[in-house]
């Protein structure tokens, strides 16, 4: 092949490369921009599930929708992963008694977790993070509308009364000494696109560099699903909600975790359990980030404010301590960063690979 040849072949080969990588590149901007819609955590407009174990014994009841794969550690630390669902009904299987405050991350991360320490590298690479504040948590809303039809005389309102809720959680935080930003945005309406919205609700949430972040809700189940006595108290009980779909998923499950643990000991009976769900509920953008579903709508609002005064006592000493790395924002320049140069060292590869081959066949 003449030089001409040579030449023309590698103007091409490198048009096509800047092409691929263009198109890579969109793509990843896209995925980045909508991100907070790509997964929708869905819930029953009627009725509620029942996961139900070999043996058909009712295990776990929520509204939320339960997909193959979703796990759930009950009360007893037993975990049960669900294998496949018929109508409103979860069958699912007993996989192991989970170990609380595990030194590795639950369920695994995988090639997830990889990535999600190497974009934290090139984040502190590129970047000067501030040190967070360890004593901040912040809360806020996510379903504006849930309230608890027994005290409201309504399941939903505008303002629904697991604002209430926060504001009890609040309270009780500061007395354990916690600086604690609560946001009152209403993301109304209850729909797919509500934590689309309330993820920019959270991200200015961030700029308080908090410790931890805990979004409120309340299921829809029977009330004695979530009816208890705890600590000699009448409350609800409390669900940890966690995403599957998310970077940060094995740290999350880790935190709920550790919040189990430590209420466990001080407060038995008061943490239903933990739901490791489909979805990515915006806690890709802390590890330390939990769904708390306190109690149901056919439960009492002054039964699930207490249930947060107990947790916020039981939880203290874990949410003090000094907390994972960040998670990277959605949008933000240093997660963008890490992304685009992982698919720019993917086509390098790809790259060398298909001129290597072309040139032992000449």
């Amino acid at each position: 092949m003449t030089g001409t040849g040579h030449e023309y072949h590698s103007i091409r080969r490198s048009r096509v490369l800047r092409v691929a990588l263009i198109v890579a590149i969109v793509s990843l901007a896209c995925g980045l921009l909508f991100q907070g819609t790509l997964f929708a955590e869905d819930e029953l407009s009627e009725g509620y599930y029942t996961l139900v174990d070999e043996d058909e014994n009712a295990v776990f009841h929520t509204a939320l929708v339960l997909s193959p794969g979703d796990m759930f550690i009950n009360e007893d630390n037993r975990t049960y992963e669900v294998v496949r669902i018929h109508e409103q009904t979860a069958y699912a299987r007993f996989t192991e008694t989970t170990t609380l405050d595990e030194g590795h991350e639950a369920f695994g991360d995988g090639i997830t977790s990889l990535l999600s320490g190497v974009a934290r590298s090139l984040s502190q690479m590129f970047f000067a993070e501030q040190k967070p504040a360890e004593r901040t948590v912040v809360l806020y809303n996510t379903h504006s509308d849930e309230s608890y039809e027994p005290s409201s005389g309504s399941s939903t309102k505008d303002w629904g009364d697991v604002y209430k809720v926060a504001a009890a959680f609040e309270q009780a935080l500061k007395k354990q000494g916690f600086d604690v930003v609560r946001a009152t945005d209403n993301h109304n309406p209850h729909d797919g696109g509500a934590y689309a919205r309330s993820r920019r609700t959270l991200a200015k949430l961030l700029k308080q560099q908090p410790t931890a972040a805990f979004d409120i809700h309340r299921d829809a189940v029977p009330p004695e699903a979530y009816r208890a006595t705890v600590l000699g108290e009448e409350v609800t009980k409390i669900t940890l909600v966690i995403g599957q779909q998310n970077q940060t998923r094995g740290q999350n499950l880790r935190f709920a975790k550790q919040l189990k643990s430590a209420t466990d000991s001080k407060a038995p009976g008061l943490i239903k359990g933990i739901l490791w769900a489909q979805g990515n509920y915006n806690q890709d953008m802390l590890p330390r980030a939990a769904l708390l579903e306190v109690g149901a709508h056919t439960n009492n609002l002054e039964e699930a404010e207490r249930a947060v005064g107990i947790l916020a006592s039981a939880i203290a000493p874990v949410v003090s301590t000094p907390g994972a790395a960040k998670g990277l924002d959605r949008g933000s320049p240093a997660r963008s960063i890490a992304w685009i140069i992982g698919i720019v060292i993917v086509a390098g590869v790809g790259y060398v690979l298909v001129n290597s081959r072309r040139l032992r066949r000449q």
